[in-house]
């Protein structure tokens, strides 16, 4: 059996400018002519990772950052948050100003009161992104918190409260991460329940393929990586990636910029 590699998009697989490196593509389905498998393993909502990376053929998904679970086409994995839970918690960050985004595997949805604060910190998020705006698909208003379906992941702005007030009463229950775009307030961040992980993702997708976390690969960038590159049997940082995934990694690979996807798939074996 293959190896199963699992890859995460923005700043490993895609450039923050939108840029896929082809080398990067090239390697991906190298490595699948050669009898391995390589998966998606982000923190993108699955309907916001976009036809653009989906089309370059990969096996499976993992999505929300292991709230959605994918492999060979079929659905094998799905956790929200507990509507009490939910409930709770976005009622702590609306009294704390917060602007928040509620999203499941399918879209996104935003209180109508919160609809003015996000389309502003959209607009200062495009620019310093050089993002047009229909790269980026925006919620759904609705009136009320009852009015959400189900809520897998929240992205989260702050003008008051910091990270570490919101960990110091909620990080027994959730995962609360640094959200890795450009934003001058106070935070921004996500927060998922504590049992959603990437590393979670990983432990289904080997299940059902019969397969041993010796098997798998992990490359990341971001510390919200570090939990997947700690699980698989071997996990790689991206050289452009943050000093605490590298500090937690098997081995570097170059930058994206510098093929730093093909360069861990030759550093691993998986193209000859």
């Amino acid at each position: 059996m293959g190896k199963v590699i699992f890859l995460a998009i923005d700043n490993t697989l895609r450039d923050f400018d939108g840029t896929i490196p082809a080398s990067g593509i090239e390697a991906i389905r190298i490595a699948q002519r050669n009898g391995h498998e390589v998966l998606l393993n982000t923190g993108r909502t699955h309907f916001r990772i976009g036809e653009r990376i989906m089309n370059i053929g990969f096996d499976g998904v993992i999505a929300n950052s292991g709230g959605y679970v994918e492999y060979k086409g079929e659905h094998i994995g799905h956790r929200s948050f507990t509507q009490l839970a939910f409930i709770e918690l976005m009622k702590d960050l609306l009294e704390c100003q917060c602007t928040v985004e509620m999203e499941n595997s399918k879209a996104s949805y935003i209180l109508r009161e919160s609809v003015e604060a996000y389309r502003e910190i959209g607009r200062r998020v495009r620019q310093s992104m050089n993002l047009r705006e229909d790269e980026m698909t925006g919620p759904i208003a609705v009136e009320s918190l009852l009015d959400v379906p189900e809520v897998q992941k929240l992205i989260v702005f702050s003008n008051h409260a910091s990270r570490e007030a919101i960990l110091s009463k909620w990080g027994y229950s959730f995962h609360i991460m640094n959200l890795a775009v450009p934003y001058i307030e106070k935070w921004a961040g996500t927060i998922t329940p504590n049992y959603i992980t990437k590393a979670e993702g990983i432990r289904l997708i080997l299940k059902e393929r019969n397969g041993q976390r010796e098997d798998a690969v992990a490359i990341g960038d971001n510390d919200c990586d570090i939990e997947m590159i700690r699980y698989a049997g071997t996990g790689i940082a991206m050289g452009n990636g943050s000093e605490n995934i590298k500090a937690a990694a098997d081995y570097v690979t170059a930058p994206l910029k510098e093929d730093g996807v093909w360069k861990a798939f030759e550093h691993l074996g998986l193209l000859g």
